[in-house]
């Protein structure tokens, strides 16, 4: 299914699981479970103030944004404003290594066809 606003396929959670328990030989339910653990232990840590360094894929980390004003619905009633306070955000930034390794987007077409032969 492409993501919204692009012709770009996506691929679903559930997919994501069924995917990486295929490649590791694994059952879907313990996949989940793995899947489960491994980005909560990313969060927990994140949101402990970590920055987590996955040797040879990235790193993960939280990136802090300063609060600002904004006008809401200047349409329907030109007086709304408001605030946003200080928030964070998590970022990823992948390694040189794993960069080189993410080709060139594809023709969509031919990306499609290799979707549906799976």
């Amino acid at each position: 299914m492409p993501v919204r606003g692009t012709d770009e396929p996506k691929v679903s959670k559930r997919e994501f699981i069924q995917r990486v328990s295929q490649r590791a030989g694994l059952s879907p339910k313990v996949t989940q479970v793995a899947y489960e653990a491994i980005f909560g232990e990313i969060l927990d840590l994140v949101n402990a103030g970590n920055r987590v360094t996955l040797t040879g894929f990235g790193k993960f980390y939280a990136q802090s944004h300063k609060g600002h004003n904004v006008v809401l619905n200047i349409r329907d009633n030109p007086e709304s404003r408001g605030r946003v306070d200080d928030y964070s955000v998590l970022k990823f930034s992948a390694t040189r290594e794993v960069n080189k390794k993410v080709t060139q987007p594809r023709d969509l077409g031919e990306a499609r066809r290799q979707r549906s032969n799976e």
